[in-house]
């Protein structure tokens, strides 16, 4: 993984301390950034026993998935690994507001601050899509579980840069037609979605994140 890092600087002036949490480096993975065969997250966050806090989304520390068994709520402890297997729909409330569903294992990390309440890192790896590989943004009825929608885009074949923008337009398509959202099996009207950066909400969108 490390023959892909580049870097601004001549490599002699970093050699003895690069760093992947330095806030020169981290800024550059902040929104997921392809490196080599992997795709790399790094995000600042005040993570403690107590929970995770991001700057601007509040309460991140909860992780759901979605099984046989219907919806698995977890939560991770600083410095303990937990891992997302391929296929698997997933999301973190008040974060992104639709489930993730990828072709690829992703890997969680959370890296606590050296004093208590300084801001530590949140770090997420997973696998570079390939070939027939895909991203898929779903919704499923919070009363039933019932699929209301589900967007996929092909970013095995046209790149990752594609997620963000399959991103936007799943969220957008869900949004504007409440039919969507509406549970063809009990009828019940869910939220709406919003994306993972919190700078694209509208106002609709903003108060959806802060529901679910």
């Amino acid at each position: 993984m490390f023959a892909n890092i580049e870097i601004k600087e001549p490599i002699e002036k970093v050699a003895d301390d690069w760093d992947y949490l330095s806030d020169r480096v981290i800024s550059r993975f902040a929104a997921f950034r392809a490196s080599g065969h992997n795709i790399f997250g790094l995000r600042r966050r005040v993570i403690s026993k107590c929970g995770t806090q991001d700057p601007k989304k509040g309460s991140v520390g909860t992780h759901l998935s979605l099984g046989p068994q219907g919806i698995v709520v977890g939560t991770q402890p600083p410095l303990s690994v937990r891992i997302t297997t391929a296929g698997t729909p997933h999301r973190v409330p008040h974060s992104f507001g639709y489930w993730h569903i990828n072709d690829k294992d992703e890997l969680y990390l959370q890296i606590p601050g050296t004093e208590e309440g300084e801001p530590g890192c949140a770090v997420v790896i997973m696998g570079l899509a390939k070939g027939k590989e895909t991203d898929s943004f779903a919704w499923y009825c919070e009363e039933c579980l019932t699929l209301l929608y589900d967007f996929v885009v092909e970013t095995g074949r046209d790149g990752f840069n594609e997620f963000w923008r399959g991103e936007r337009e799943a969220v957008r398509s869900y949004n504007s037609d409440v039919h969507k959202r509406t549970c063809p099996e009990c009828g019940h009207v869910n939220p709406m979605g919003y994306c993972w950066n919190t700078a694209k909400d509208s106002p609709d969108e903003s108060a959806a994140r802060k529901i679910w």
